[in-house]
């Protein structure tokens, strides 16, 4: 199953619309006002989307992609209503939950014959503030058993709303980070706990305990059966320590498939944010793939894109060596963060497979033809 896939912005997908639904004399008027409407924190950048370019971004989707996935849209906490309580009698007040951004990426998607990606459900960085506030002065179990029950409701909503999304991120960045753990050292800023097998004590981990992950995997199971992949995602996945404590989480989950019979994991979700370091060549990325691919799920390239913090050889390097050692390890499914370089949540950096005149680069078309089934359809005539 080759996929060669994009995050994609409900502000992309509206300016889509705008642009197919007017010509160039009026796009850019319609554009801003829009804008000024949504008022997002990098409108400057959008505004920069001419017509010109916005042609161009949508032939990039037409002849290319194969599936997308929603930035922010699907994330806890992002859009929920701050006017609705977590919970009403201690029964999940669904009302919280703002579907209504994910919805329209999720009809891009259906009426552009796309996959979609569900991204991402429990993450450190976003959980929500009715949730935590409705479960104060409560037990321990109270507030375990009222969590589970509130995360199970939104997979639920999820599988209800999306129910042709192809996977999911269901679990996200649960590893401790050495990198990050020096650099917060270094800087005299606070360090997160860890607990003994390397995974972050966040919020989440308070109010489930101890492998929570493996109870979040048995519910979304339960909630979408077999229909759906799932996978635990996670990054700086060269990293040798961090690689362990993403093997020592797959393994208790597979132990309890083996004890329960039942699959609960599909994935390992390798976002690939490279730094755009030296070190980060060939080799580096023969070994990072060898780790996984030999985990015992599937691989596949969630957040891909390349920073620049050395030189733009380097990052250039970076970019042409990818797409063959993927190949040769056997990974087929790869999403890249960003359409362009002006809607890259890293901007400036250059960081994207299309630059910011939205045309290809010099290496892009190896992506394509490695990853893009639309693409390799068409070029086959089939």
């Amino acid at each position: 199953m080759k996929k060669f896939g994009s995050s994609i912005s409900y502000l992309t997908v509206d300016l889509i619309k705008i642009w197919k639904s007017g010509d160039e004399n009026d796009f850019a008027e319609k554009r801003d006002r829009y804008l000024a409407a949504e008022n997002p924190p990098d409108a400057s950048f959008y505004r920069q989307l001419d017509y010109r370019r916005m042609e161009k971004m949508v032939r990039f989707v037409e002849r290319y992609l194969d599936s997308v996935t929603p930035e922010n849209e699907m994330k806890m906490e992002i859009f929920f209503r701050q006017d609705q309580p977590a919970f009403i009698d201690d029964e999940v007040n669904t009302r919280l939950f703002n579907f209504s951004y994910a919805d329209k990426v999720y009809a891009f998607a259906k009426e552009n014959g796309l996959g979609i990606r569900l991204h991402t459900v429990v993450w450190y960085r976003h959980v929500p503030g009715q949730l935590t506030e409705y479960l104060e002065n409560r037990s321990a179990e109270d507030r375990k058993n009222l969590t589970f029950k509130f995360i199970k409701a939104y997979l639920q909503c999820l599988q209800e709303r999306y129910p042709d999304a192809y996977s999911m991120d269901l679990i996200n960045e649960i590893a401790a980070d050495p990198d990050e753990i020096k650099a917060l050292r270094e800087e005299g800023e606070p360090v997160y706990d860890v607990d003994d097998e390397g995974v972050r004590i966040d919020d989440w981990y308070r109010l489930l305990g101890k492998h929570y992950y493996v109870e979040v995997f048995r519910m979304a199971r339960e909630v979408f059966g077999s229909r759906i992949k799932l996978f635990y995602n996670d990054n700086n996945e060269g990293n040798r320590e961090k690689q362990t404590i993403f093997k020592t989480v797959i393994d208790r989950i597979k132990a309890y498939e083996r004890e329960h019979r039942i699959r609960l994991i599909d994935g390992f979700g390798m976002q690939c944010h490279f730094w755009g370091s030296a070190d980060e060549n060939r080799a580096y990325m023969d070994q990072m793939f060898s780790f996984y691919t030999n985990l015992g799920v599937e691989v596949q390239i969630t957040e891909f894109d390349v920073s620049n913090h050395s030189t733009k050889e380097i990052q250039e390097s970076i970019f042409v060596n990818f797409p063959e050692a993927a190949k040769q390890h056997g990974v087929e499914v790869f999403t890249t963060w960003g359409l362009n370089d002006i809607v890259s949540w890293l901007h400036g950096e250059e960081a994207s497979l299309v630059d910011s005149d939205c045309e290809l680069k010099p290496f892009t078309m190896k992506y394509i033809e490695t990853f893009s089934e639309k693409y390799n359809r068409a070029t086959n005539g089939k």
